[in-house]
């Protein structure tokens, strides 16, 4: 019954829009910023409209004899789906005026980025687009800085520092989500960074990305000296090895889909720290 539970929130992005939530919060603890947690509730919704519509868009083609029980679920009650994002987005248009206007604003200048993702990659593009998973990952990280970048009064260079971060950990993990599905995107005719480069660059990727953030992490401890940012680096390394692990383990992993169970689960990790402080509210 709980297997078949978590298999829907997985299917509808629920796990994906808490852990933005929690990476939000996790974030704007960090700056002791009084977030409210309306303004975190809009972040989640955003996240959890932009994936849904995105499967949603993804499973009109699917061929159902090779298609994953998330494209099936968005095909099958696509109607159903549809009414929840438009009632999600009629709660947010009204939540969101009810914020700091540099949320708005700020929310605005991502809706737009978003609005321009959903047209180039499923509405205007003449050939096979490589680069969906990087509009994806830069969505996601603005989105849980965002709320923090709003109610900052001063910006310093850590804000920079943690949106790269979250950037790395959320395109590695979506490039590995697309070497291991590569045979079934195939299949269905999804395109992607690895169907486009092939298995062994999309590795190669990946590789490179997870030097590129240990250099990151590393320089972190010339360049900052505050403890708790510390903590916060503690966190992020962990959230990497969860996915490193992912990676050095295919086989396992792709036993009951265990690499997009763990992977999805990565942002949720800032919770450990959160209910530490007890900072969740």
């Amino acid at each position: 019954m709980l297997n078949k539970v978590y298999q829907y929130v997985r299917g509808l992005s629920l796990d994906v829009a808490a852990g933005a939530a929690i990476s939000a919060r996790w974030i704007s603890n960090y700056y002791q910023e009084e977030v409210p947690t309306n303004a975190i509730v809009c972040l989640s919704l955003v996240v959890w409209i932009i994936y849904t519509v995105d499967h949603l868009l993804d499973a009109r083609h699917i061929k159902r004899r090779n298609a994953n029980f998330r494209h099936i679920l968005h095909k099958d009650y696509a109607y159903f789906i549809w009414g929840s994002v438009s009632l999600a987005s009629v709660w947010l248009m009204y939540s969101v005026f009810q914020l700091k206007k540099e949320v708005f604003f700020f929310g605005i200048a991502l809706g737009v980025f978003v609005i321009l993702y959903f047209a180039f990659v499923h509405f205007i593009r003449r050939k096979p687009f490589w680069g969906k998973e990087w509009f994806i990952a830069i969505i996601y990280a603005s989105g849980i800085c965002l709320p923090a970048l709003s109610y900052l009064e001063i910006y310093t260079p850590d804000i920079l520092y943690f949106w790269i971060q979250i950037f790395l950990i959320a395109i590695i993990n979506l490039l590995i989500f697309n070497m291991f599905e590569l045979q079934d995107d195939r299949i269905q005719g999804f395109f992607s960074f690895a169907t486009h480069f092939g298995f062994d660059i999309t590795r190669r990727t990946i590789l490179i990305l997870f030097v590129l953030f240990v250099v990151l992490w590393g320089s972190s401890f010339l360049l900052f000296k505050s403890e708790s940012f510390f903590d916060y680096q503690a966190i992020l390394i962990f959230m990497a090895s969860v996915l490193a692990l992912i990676l050095s383990k295919e086989k396992v992993m792709k036993t009951e889909e265990w690499y997009r169970i763990l992977g999805d689960m990565v942002f949720l990790l800032p919770l450990i720290e959160i209910l530490g402080d007890g900072k969740f509210q």
